[in-house]
């Protein structure tokens, strides 16, 4: 879609849409806001249904890019399979899980990193940096390497061991800081700001490829789904997800709005604790938990996803490490579905609202699994 402009969250300052930009001048993110005059009754399931099942089957919805210069591994097109037993377990009638673990490196990252390299290599850069708590990482680090563009990578000192491996496998220049997410985010800023280098990230590019998950399932489900729940660490992917669905009804393929749950681990409260106070600003904090693929304590779109949680009527929910490891244990025991902690988080946190009884027991849900077991697997405690 052609773009108009990019326009901050908070203040709706804009920019000319030929502008690199990352944050506004107030300090909070942006979103690229499209000229949809030209597509609406143009875009239908017909024509979409025709191509093969994938990201980019859905390519109207993105920022426009050259077909010559676009770097794919053929991400998306995830399953997503219905519960045989946790739904039995909990009383829930009818529970699916979308399997993001099965993207090309492991989790949903590789939806943006399409669009977001393929931005890069179209304005000719040449080297990208980026701050990652692992997963980002790993797939920024393989469309760099397929898009022979150089990449540094800067993580926290307590990134899990198998996801900086996956990075360095890719070529990346991998720096660990002595701190956390927030650290890193400010140090790979610094090197764009004083190299010039191509700063790539939970920026404006991201969200518009993380749109694809949600589209997904709503082609599949026909638009028919009550509740969509998502793990929280930035909120980019909630923020693209809840974009692309406004802009699935606005199109009319679709004729209603799922609510949407987004959960956080409790040791990393920003969002939902903005929710539940009723506020319009994000505090951050220093994160304490294992869940460290959503262990960001200053949310670069923290706004959009809290924004995302209020206009669909959804809620924020909050899970301790504790019931994270649980609900991934019931995943791989009882659905064969290995997740990392942080990618079980969605299930804990719907198990947690489903339990307290405000989830109709006829509701259709889909939870979001966003990383694969693997990534971490020295986090998963068997018990002989």
């Amino acid at each position: 879609m052609r773009v108009k402009y990019l326009q901050c969250v908070r203040c709706g300052r804009k920019y000319p849409r030929e502008e690199i930009r990352y944050r506004c001048d107030c300090g909070d993110s942006i979103e690229l806001v499209y000229d949809y005059s030209a597509y609406k009754g143009k875009v239908t399931w017909d024509i979409l249904r025709q191509r093969t099942f994938c990201h980019w089957r859905y390519r109207e919805f993105y920022p426009p890019l050259k077909s010559s210069g676009i770097i794919t591994m053929h991400e998306g097109g995830t399953a997503l399979i219905r519960s045989r037993n946790i739904a039995k377990d909990i009383g829930c009638g009818d529970l699916m899980f979308k399997m993001e673990s099965l993207n090309p490196t492991g989790s949903f990252k590789d939806r943006g990193s399409t669009i977001e390299i393929s931005q890069a290599y179209e304005y000719g850069a040449k080297t990208i940096v980026c701050a990652s708590t692992g997963n980002m990482g790993a797939s920024v680090a393989a469309y760099c390497g397929r898009g022979n563009i150089k990449c540094t990578i800067y993580v926290p000192e307590d990134t899990p061991r198998i996801k900086l491996l996956q990075m360095e496998a890719h070529g990346a220049r991998v720096v660990r800081v002595k701190g956390d997410y927030t650290l890193a985010a400010n140090l790979a800023k610094k090197e764009y700001e004083e190299k010039g280098v191509y700063l790539a990230g939970d920026y404006p590019y991201r969200s518009e490829g993380e749109k694809s998950v949600a589209l997904e399932i709503m082609d599949v489900l026909d638009g028919d789904l009550d509740y969509l729940v998502v793990p929280m660490g930035n909120g980019t992917l909630l923020h693209g997800m809840w974009k692309g669905i406004k802009e699935m009804k606005l199109f009319g393929l679709i004729d209603r709005l799922p609510k949407i749950l987004g959960v956080q681990a409790e040791g990393c409260n920003t969002i939902v604790r903005s929710y539940f106070e009723n506020k319009d600003s994000i505090e951050p904090v220093h994160p304490d938990t294992r869940m460290d693929a959503i262990a960001c304590g200053d949310p670069l779109d923290g706004l959009w996803a809290l924004r995302a949680l209020k206009e669909s009527g959804g809620r924020g929910i909050l899970v301790s490490d504790v019931d994270a490891q649980c609900a991934k244990e019931m995943l791989a025991r009882e659905e064969g579905i290995f997740a990392e902690i942080s990618g079980a988080a969605s299930l804990a946190g719907f198990i947690k609202v489903h339990n307290a009884g405000l989830i109709p027991e006829d509701a259709r849900v889909v939870v979001l699994v966003t990383g694969h077991g693997l990534k971490e697997p020295e986090f998963f405690e068997t018990r002989i």
